[in-house]
């Protein structure tokens, strides 16, 4: 598993400004099944902006994290000030009387080498009959091209709805809730930027620099001096033409997305809302 110095340099520059909720976020604060209150530990928690958005709703919040910038700007900048450089196991381990009405994971279960684990030290901080919700990528999602991101050392599993639903039952817990996030315009689009291939990347940039999700499966010294490294005008002049293409993909993407939408294609999030049984 990485530590927290790979999450600092992977992920680091999510600390400029309060990110946009994720899907996952938005399901859960809206799921007319999901508790409105309580206290909530929100498990990998990134830079907060799921805790400060549950705190308004309602919940008193907890957060663990490992990045240690991320913990910095939640409580620097957004005033919570209970949040923990530990994994969840370690949290349960050295707070055992703290209990919990809810316990989320959003975008977090993928990146667990021994989800079993990690589900049981979930447990052990829920009160009897506690919730958790979290949200995964989509294993039955439309793709055009192999996602990077699937691989160690970032995902470590692919969840589908089926096995999530087997596998939380398998740990005791009743599932109350599972959406399917649809087919978006701007997924579409993204589809089909990796469908439409133009080859011109080396011819144009010469040495391409590459993408984030390439950097993480670098050697941390070689993506520590890389992620240093600034990029030359003809790698500018790439990402320019890069994102001139990815624009002019959204005429094509508007014909496309309804076609999509009726194959009954599923987007990137899969969210799912469960109680514990014990």
């Amino acid at each position: 598993m990485p530590d927290g110095d790979w999450y600092e340099k992977m992920y680091g520059l999510r600390d400029a400004d309060i990110l946009p909720l994720e899907p996952g976020h938005l399901c859960f604060l809206s799921d007319p099944a999901a508790p409105k209150s309580g206290h909530l530990l929100d498990a990998g928690c990134g830079t907060g902006n799921f805790l400060l958005a549950a705190q308004k709703a309602g919940f008193q919040v907890t957060g663990t994290e490992l990045d240690p910038g991320a913990i910095r700007y939640i409580q620097s900048k957004l005033r919570i000030r209970d949040v923990f450089p530990l994994t969840i196991a370690s949290f349960a381990d050295s707070y055992p009387d703290r209990k919990f009405s809810a316990v989320t994971f959003f975008e977090v279960l993928e990146h667990q080498a021994d989800p079993i684990a990690f589900l049981k030290a979930v447990k052990r901080c829920l009160q009897f009959g506690g919730y958790i919700a979290l949200s995964v990528p989509n294993r039955n999602r439309w793709l055009t091209a192999p996602d990077v991101l699937d691989y160690p050392p970032n995902h470590f599993l692919r969840w589908s709805p089926r096995s999530l639903k087997n596998f939380l039952e398998a740990q005791g817990f009743e599932l109350l809730n599972v959406r399917e996030q649809p087919v978006s315009l701007a997924y579409t689009v993204q589809m089909l930027n990796s469908y439409f291939r133009t080859g011109l990347s080396r011819p144009i940039a010469g040495a391409v620099q590459p993408e984030f999700r390439e950097v993480m499966q670098m050697a941390p010294e070689a993506a520590a001096t890389l992620l240093a490294t600034k990029p030359t005008t003809r790698q500018r002049l790439f990402a320019i033409l890069s994102k001139i293409k990815r624009m002019s993909l959204y005429p094509i993407a508007v014909f496309v997305w309804p076609l999509v939408r009726l194959a009954n294609r599923k987007g990137l999030y899969l969210y799912v809302l469960a109680r514990s049984k014990n």
